[in-house]
């Protein structure tokens, strides 16, 4: 079914990438039509599991036994939030695993991401040249994006704190980071006494009033929503203001799983999508297609865009399409106790959701340790009182007194968990399934190859030293632990990588402007465009690359370039 109205721009996807790219090209007077594959959720409802606690569960909230084992963030308070991957499942190539966590709602996996936004630096953009050699260089420096990253961040409503690092850039904050707790002023001080800097983190998180949003309320439910629409996401921050706009349609239920090219042009000229509740397909034309779903999705999308000219999926002449996954691997995982703080008092606005502190990376910089592998982690710690006391396990006893022993250790206990810097790998790679596996509309779906890298098994186990050496240093005592290899790729989520930029269309999917090599009226927008990632949080990045992309797109598309 062939739909008339040609559109200034068509936009796959409403996440980090999406949202952002509709923000701007409807701003810019452009008639953009926004297609996600899910529904367009209400937050006041959907959410229904925010401030439930764990008593209010079946199963406590853990479920049936065995009923979320081996699943990440799906449990039963998430389980109608995410796609559950033994229902819509993908593959995995033998010797090989892959965490692919998908929401299929307007707004994606902003709905429930952890908020911590953070700038990458020169370093980062720069880091075959400006660190090791490994890898290769973004074909953009931190200054080309330095004014989208203020942008986003104003957009997002971000607290932080300047702190003039050149390994962590400072931004534009709103508010100031919520105090350190007490646990959290023990790191501080304990990152001093062995030269680490432990700093105020910062999170898109609104501490007061902020275009039409509510101030958070610090209940601490952030992975599961986020009623009050205090946290950035795009279905609460970006939508409302694009809804009912002349130049704006939005379509959910909208399974795209094509890109359609004009066979006279070699042009896009729109993508073909399932409607989710009746099955019918439909052809929605543009002058130019954005695809911003996700960089697993919009990978998927153009490997099912094949055509005879185009063998092995659109925009891969290079034949980098689907290569170079990369992911933080998460390590470090330390626990410990902090004995001055046994029995303190237990505050329940014990602060915004999730930790106030971050520890940057400072290893392989100017200034910082010299490690034995390449590039460098940060670590978020934990501490303070929570609705999971998951520690709770580890303590003996029943009834009153194993009560009174949880309450006196819940100020006390701290814990630190990181992500490391993985590099980029030609065999980490997604293709079609070979086997034929699809998904519930018949789309077909991606096999995975992905693997850790032995540069990033052994930054895994350095920085267990690492952590364990930070809580001694801030008077824990640490809880006995057991080095772990790290979850398989994807698990952090971070998920990026798969249609790298570049300058050489032989190496590269895009260009600087995230824009196809190969068809100039494609763009892909998400975090398959990444040529490496940090070990900083990607979210941000993301956005601020959507949004110089998007500025570029409005201004060649109203030249008629």
């Amino acid at each position: 079914m062939i739909q008339k109205k040609i559109y200034d721009a068509i936009i796959v996807g409403s996440g980090a990438a999406g949202g952002i790219a509709a923000h701007v090209l409807v701003n810019k007077g452009l008639n953009v039509l926004l297609l996600e594959i899910g529904p367009k959720w209400d937050p006041q409802s959907i959410f229904h599991t925010e401030h439930s606690w764990p008593y209010e569960m079946p199963y406590r909230g853990f479920g049936k036994p065995g009923q979320y084992n081996g699943l990440w963030k799906v449990n039963a308070y998430t389980e109608h939030l995410y796609v559950n991957p033994r229902v819509d499942k993908y593959a995995l190539a033998p010797g090989t695993d892959f965490h692919w966590t998908r929401i299929h709602a307007v707004g994606g996996r902003t709905n429930t991401w952890a908020r911590v936004s953070l700038r990458f630096s020169e370093w980062d953009f720069k880091g075959k040249s400006m660190q090791d050699g490994a890898g290769e260089d973004w074909p953009i420096a931190y200054q080309d994006l330095d004014p989208y990253y203020a942008k986003a961040e104003t957009l997002m409503g971000v607290f932080g704190t300047r702190e003039g690092l050149d390994v962590l850039p400072d931004g534009v904050y709103q508010w100031a980071t919520p105090p350190a707790r007490c646990g959290e002023a023990r790191l501080i001080a304990g990152g001093r006494k062995i030269g680490i800097p432990v700093i105020p983190i910062r999170k898109a998180m609104i501490l007061g009033n902020y275009n039409g949003r509510a101030a958070c309320h610090y209940c601490g439910a952030c992975d599961y929503g986020c009623s009050t629409s205090s946290r950035f996401n795009t279905l609460d921050a970006i939508i409302p203001g694009l809804t009912g706009r002349k130049n704006f349609t939005l379509r959910p239920y909208a399974a795209v799983h094509r890109v359609l090219l004009d066979r006279n042009t070699g042009r896009a000229r729109g993508v073909e999508f399932i409607d989710t509740r009746n099955k019918l397909t439909y052809e929605a034309r543009a002058k130019v297609v954005v695809l911003g779903a996700g960089a697993m999705e919009s990978t998927r999308i153009l490997l099912n865009s094949k055509t005879r000219e185009h063998a092995n999926g659109l925009a891969n002449s290079s034949g980098a399409l689907g290569h170079y996954i990369m992911d933080n691997f998460k390590s470090g995982f330390v626990g410990g106790y902090l004995p001055i703080l046994k029995g303190s008092t237990i505050f329940n606005d014990d602060g915004a959701g999730g930790g106030h502190v971050y520890i940057p990376r400072h290893t392989n910089i100017k200034g910082g340790r010299k490690v034995a592998a390449l590039r460098g982690w940060q670590f978020q710690p934990g501490t303070g009182s929570n609705m999971f006391p998951g520690y709770a396990r580890s303590i003996d006893g029943f009834g009153s007194e194993f009560k009174r022993s949880v309450r006196e250790q819940s100020p006390a206990r701290i814990g630190i968990a990181g992500f490391g810097e993985c590099l980029a790998d030609f065999n980490n790679y997604c293709e079609i399934d070979p086997d034929g596996l699809k998904d519930r509309y018949g789309i077909p779906q991606l096999r995975f190859h992905a693997k850790w890298g032995e540069n990033d098994l052994k930054m895994a186990d350095l920085m267990y030293d690492n952590a364990e050496e930070i809580l001694r240093a801030a008077g824990a005592e640490i809880i006995p632990f057991q080095r772990r290899i790290p979850p398989p790729p994807g698990d952090a989520t971070h998920e990026v990588g798969t249609a790298r930029m570049g300058d050489d269309p032989k190496t590269s999917v895009l260009n600087k402007w995230n824009q196809a090599h190969d068809i100039n009226n494609l763009f892909v927008l998400d975090g398959a465009a990444f040529v490496s990632l940090a070990e900083k949080n990607c979210t941000l990045t993301i956005a601020a690359l959507a949004w110089r992309a998007s500025e570029y797109l409005a201004e060649e598309l109203k030249s008629k370039k």
